[in-house]
């Protein structure tokens, strides 16, 4: 073999080297517009326990997102959002609550009334609680049914988008009336229900998000 040819093959394998070695960089993902800003409940310091701060969002989404422009802060004079608890004897004997959330007032076009599951809602990131929370309002603000899609803020099972663009797209999809199945629930029956029932009856025909264990 000549020094040439040597010298050639050395540095074959050092270039060799040098290309194991190289570190790759991600392409940066685009960040998707959205017409509000969610910097707030994504601040490190946020309080998640301050569920009111989700339906403010909601409120300001809708009205950005939805071509009329709707005022849900003052068409729903009456919001109560609050977390249902199970025992720790209870969770240990696997009683657990079987929903993520609930909406009890779907058909009430005053009042807001959303139940959520305390355990289940401390173990989701705020993507996960920002759809959870849509969902919930998507029933008792918009009268929406469930979704077939399972990537869609209707669909009756979490898991929820996880990530901001994820996030973004489904909840385009939501306020867009987009979505696939799309439907509404059917409240014909509520005005001459309420006539003859009284308010607490009425919490058995809530709507609810039931978390997915598969």
């Amino acid at each position: 073999m000549s020094y040439r040819q040597l010298i050639f093959l050395i540095s074959l394998f050092f270039i060799g080297c040098d290309k194991n070695s190289l570190v790759y960089e991600e392409i940066p993902q685009e960040i998707l517009f959205s017409c509000i800003d969610y910097s707030k409940v994504t601040d490190p310091n946020f309080d998640s326990d301050d569920l009111y701060a989700f339906w403010d969002i909601f409120v300001a989404d809708a009205k950005c997102s939805m071509t009329s422009n709707p005022d849900y802060d003052k068409l729903n004079t009456e919001v109560n959002i609050f977390y249902e608890y199970e025992s720790d004897a209870l969770f240990a004997s696997g009683q657990v609550l079987d929903y993520g959330a609930y909406a009890a007032t779907s058909c009430d076009d005053s009042r807001v009334r959303v139940g959520i599951a305390f355990r289940y809602w401390s173990d989701i990131n705020i993507w996960q609680k920002l759809g959870l929370m849509y969902h919930e309002f998507g029933h008792d603000v918009l009268r929406y049914g469930h979704s077939s899609n399972p990537n869609d803020i209707m669909h009756p099972s979490s898991p929820f988008a996880s990530t901001y663009n994820g996030f973004i797209e489904s909840k385009n999809r939501f306020f867009e009336k987009k979505f696939d199945g799309l439907r509404y629930l059917d409240c014909s029956w509520y005005e001459d229900y309420i006539n003859v029932v009284s308010e607490t009856d009425l919490t058995h025909l809530s709507h609810d998000c039931s978390i997915d264990h598969n």
